[in-house]
């Protein structure tokens, strides 16, 4: 596969590109994103879906924009999809032979179905583990879902309903509310009953926007908006109440200014999605199409998904700032064998071990990191990175832990600032302890044979080689564990 790919996603708003940098066999990072408002989509729905010349002219020259991007960054692949507006218009061949012989760029034109998977396949990758959803991504001429059991999308479907469509047929002509609602339902009529579930993922821009403006309005702790989730039933009012409100009032919610010519009408979309759904909880995805598209590629001898205990955003992480792998794990399996070790004294969660492991097989990037600034920058680094296949407690325990403060007080305040996200704070302080043990034994970087031996509240680590290094880091530690250190005793 190629090491750079661009993906270029041309929606009814909108013309995207995003670039790809893979770094291994599944890992990969995003190395450049843009995204042109077009409206290739802008006065075809009233005129039988016929893409107009002027709209046309508009998406030429992004697209003669976006090349040029791919080029500067010598990407060797370039994959496309080009969505509802293009797939609707009868004219579609005279803008796709436009581009072909003038720019030498070959759009594919996907279909409602393809689309929905690929939003599907992204959700299921990119987000923690859900057991069954349904994604909904609301573009401007059509809504797609997926549905999705155990990480594999089993059902998709796509209406053609979308943002620009409602507006141009029914908001710009001042249609009544009720009218609005009959035909929203009366599309919505012909989703499949089996799509209905608790759990929504939200895709694309209206949806994305909305989950913002709830995050504002919770005073969420961490900007973060992947994997954020919300119930229904707490802002219910408000979604409802969005598609009625003025230009001044949707930006007191902060709505971005190139978003409000069409927020009303996609959330007017989501209100009656949800409740035909019957959902009750919605979690945001910032992976949608353009996730989707290069997945398939990147995993298409694996069925589309990754593989078991495969996390991305970790293997990410050690490809771009690890010095040595094998250290890093040699930390993370010495952190699993005390978590385990100490278990009668923590009686922790065994969910717990996976994230103190991910965390200790980082420490070395942390230390890295921060020879050059302080854990505080690293923290809100982490935090970005960790945004793939971690729930937002998952990624912000890695993320304080690696903070590692020696100072207790200051620990209970970042604990205090992040409270409703985080498990009790005593399990908070033995998953500290854990990983600033495993620092310690990794402290001299040397890969050797380690093992302990618990008694009561005494714990004696037993390995090949002395390290001073390691036993004046033991010594600092704070902490009611009696450690001591046993060396040349294991080969």
């Amino acid at each position: 596969m190629a090491k750079r790919t661009a993906i270029i996603d041309i929606g009814s708003n909108s013309i995207s590109v995003v670039v790809y940098e893979k770094s291994s066999r599944y890992a990969f990072s995003l190395i450049k994103k843009a995204r042109i408002a077009v409206r290739i989509g802008e006065g075809a729905y009233e005129h039988g879906g016929l893409l107009q010349e002027e709209a046309m002219q508009k998406a030429y020259r992004a697209l003669e924009d976006i090349l040029c991007i791919i080029g500067s960054l010598k990407c060797r692949k370039i994959l496309t999809a080009a969505t509802s507006a293009l797939r609707d218009a009868p004219n579609r061949k005279l803008f796709l032979s436009r581009v072909s012989k003038g720019l030498g760029l070959h759009l594919k034109v996907i279909e409602g179905e393809r689309e929905a998977y690929l939003g599907g396949v992204a959700a299921a990758n990119l987000l923690y583990p859900i057991e069954h959803f349904t994604t909904v991504d609301i573009g401007g001429g059509s809504t797609e879902f997926a549905e999705v059991k155990r990480g594999r999308v089993v059902a998709t479907y796509s209406l053609n309903i979308g943002t620009v469509r409602l507006k141009e047929l029914l908001f710009d002509k001042e249609a009544s509310e009720e009218e609005i609602e009959a035909f929203l339902d009366n599309a919505l009529s012909q989703l499949p009953q089996h799509f209905k579930v608790s759990h929504i993922v939200g895709i694309g821009g209206t949806l994305r926007a909305l989950s913002s403006v709830i995050m504002q309005k919770e005073k969420y702790p961490i900007a973060s908006l992947h994997g954020f989730s919300y119930r229904v039933k707490d802002h219910k009012k408000l979604i409802k109440s969005i598609p009625k409100m003025s230009d001044k009032e949707l930006k007191k919610l902060d709505i971005s200014t190139n978003r409000l010519d069409t927020i009303r009408e996609g959330v007017a979309i989501f209100y009656r999605v949800l409740k035909r759904l019957d959902a009750k909880e919605v979690i945001a995805s910032k992976a949608g199409v353009r996730e989707g598209l290069y997945l398939t590629d990147l995993l298409r001898n694996n069925a589309h998904k990754f593989p078991e205990n495969f996390n991305i955003s970790i293997k990410s992480m050690l490809d771009k700032f690890a010095l040595n792998e094998k250290n890093c794990a040699f930390a993370q399996r010495v952190a699993k064998e005390l978590f385990e070790t100490l278990a009668p004294l923590h009686r922790c969660d065994k969910s717990y071990l996976r994230l103190v492991a991910y965390a200790a097989k980082l420490s070395p990037i942390n230390s890295r990191l921060n020879i050059y600034s302080n854990s505080g920058n690293s923290f809100y680094l982490f935090l970005e990175y960790l945004n793939f296949g971690f729930s937002h407690e998952e990624k912000l325990i890695i993320a304080l832990l690696l903070k590692l403060s020696s100072k207790e007080k200051k620990r209970r305040n970042d604990y205090k600032r992040f409270a409703e996200l985080l498990p009790d704070q005593e399990t908070m302080e033995w998953l500290y302890i854990i990983l600033s043990i495993a620092r310690c034994i990794n402290a001299n970087r040397k890969i050797q044979k380690v093992s302990f031996l618990l008694e009561q509240r005494s714990i004696t680590i037993l390995m090949e080689r002395e390290s001073i290094l390691c036993e004046q880091c033991l010594e600092k530690l704070s902490t009611s564990l009696k450690l001591s250190v046993r060396s040349g005793v294991l080969s």
